[in-house]
């Protein structure tokens, strides 16, 4: 298998440290099904005050993805890895242990500042992978967490059937403490393989815009931007994260709030449909990662990037359109191929806009580029189910998920439409000298 025999060919501690993050991923689905139903039932809080404990989770994140970002570019990504690991434990050991809505509350917040880890997770992939190993790397990884949140979901939602105080409460623990096990795991990693300092030996380095022949020294530093960086490269990480934004706000969020509400609230479809979209999802994407991985790494990622918002419009149309059959079955069948087109853009997503970002910003960068794109990300999660719930609350003139389409191919599509499609083309980027030595550690 072509996806088995790129992932041994990495070096041993990148396979390390990706078997890391699955287990990671897998504490982060382990709590998915259990933290709304923990409020309501444990804590008796209403149904709109437990949903306040998924905003202030994104609020947590929002707030430290570009701190952490800034941090890891500044000081260390490893630093910046461990300290939001520390959140990550103590968030679940405080859901674990609360007795008030105030508490969860607490520990939503803190949990969310903990999932800013995957700015510094990011960051250190940047720097100790070369750039052909990133085209493998990043699919791998987004691949990989999907899997591991699948299968946390499956395990919580058994942990909930029966409504047990302790079953919810130890679902936390479980996650706290595979938290522990992941950040001492790391630093093991870390330390055997002497990565603190180390740099990729042929590192992605930052597009530079070469200057026109005939310039002045003072032209060539008026092209510059904020922090040394070129206006070109500047303007496109800004495309980058704008249309991140929007993507996330008709696509991606509304996965979690506008796709739900559609489908638990149409007749036609019964209660159990929702778990079953989700799992078509989930081993959908991994299956067409395994596949695609391989033959679209080589390609190019800005033109996979702009299919993104096209196959998630798509996936929302098919799912609108099939919520019309008066067959239960049919309009089932047809919300699981809009979840299965859906999973098209995921999979195009994680195999092109880490590569992307990386190409642009370079190590040196790396960090506050993956903050700015997770913090457009959180600022989705909040924006979209507000969003839906504007939309919902008497403002549907056409259903939802069609308003999300379009917004999908008006607002998100041409940011990256705007991008240049080739880094290699002489006349808008040129790669800048290499920068950094040292050993690859097998």
């Amino acid at each position: 298998m072509r996806w088995l025999r790129e992932f041994m060919g990495l070096p041993a501690f990148l396979r390390a440290m990706l078997i890391i993050d699955l287990i990671c991923s897998f504490g982060i689905g382990l709590v998915m099904p259990i933290e709304l139903l923990f409020t309501t039932h444990s804590l008796g809080a209403s149904i709109s005050e437990a949903n306040l404990t998924v905003t202030v989770s994104s609020v947590g994140s929002l707030i430290c993805h570009p701190l952490v970002g800034w941090l890891s570019d500044k000081k260390s990504p490893w630093l910046a890895l461990h300290l939001t690991l520390v959140l990550s434990v103590v968030g679940p050991l405080l859901f674990a242990f609360a007795q008030t809505f105030t508490m969860a509350l607490i520990a939503a917040l803190v949990s969310g500042m903990g999932m800013s880890m995957y700015t510094a997770w990011t960051s250190i992939l940047t720097q100790v992978s070369t750039e052909e190993q990133h085209k493998i790397v990043y699919g791998i990884n987004q691949a990989e967490v999907n899997l591991g949140i699948g299968l946390g979901a499956a395990v919580g939602g058994l942990l909930v059937v029966g409504g047990s105080d302790f079953y919810f409460r130890l679902g936390f623990a479980g996650r706290a403490i595979g938290y522990a096990i992941v950040a001492l795991a790391l630093l093991i990693v870390q330390r055997h393989y002497g990565l603190t300092g180390l740099k990729a030996s042929k590192p992605v380095t930052p597009i530079e815009v070469p200057a026109q022949s005939g310039f002045q020294e003072a032209d060539g530093q008026k092209r510059k931007g904020i922090a040394g960086i070129d206006r070109q490269v500047l303007t496109t990480m800004i495309l980058l994260t704008v249309g991140t934004l929007f993507m996330d706000i008709f696509g991606y969020a509304q996965f979690d709030s506008g796709m739900v509400t559609t489908l638990i609230s149409d007749p036609h479809i019964p209660s159990w449909s929702l778990s079953l979209v989700d799992t078509v999802n989930t081993f959908g994407l991994v299956i067409i990662n395994v596949i695609l991985l391989p033959r679209l790494k080589d390609g190019n990622h800005v033109l996979m990037l702009r299919t993104v918002p096209i196959f998630w419009a798509l996936g929302w149309t098919v799912i609108v359109l099939g919520l019309r059959f008066d067959s239960p079955a049919m309009a089932l069948a047809t919300a699981c191929l809009g979840g299965l087109i859906f999973c098209f853009g995921e999979v195009m997503l994680g195999i092109s806009q880490p590569v992307v970002a990386a190409e642009l910003a370079g190590p040196r960068f790396s960090g506050r580029m993956f903050g700015l794109l997770n913090t457009a990300g959180s600022t989705g999660y909040i924006l979209g189910p507000l969003f839906s719930s504007f939309v919902l609350d008497g403002h549907q003139p056409i259903p939802l998920l069609t308003m999300c389409s379009i917004g999908l191919v008006l607002l998100a599509f041409p940011w990256f439409l705007a991008i240049k499609t080739s880094h290699r083309n002489p006349e808008i980027f040129l790669d800048g000298p290499s920068t950094g030595q040292a050993d690859r550690r097998k």
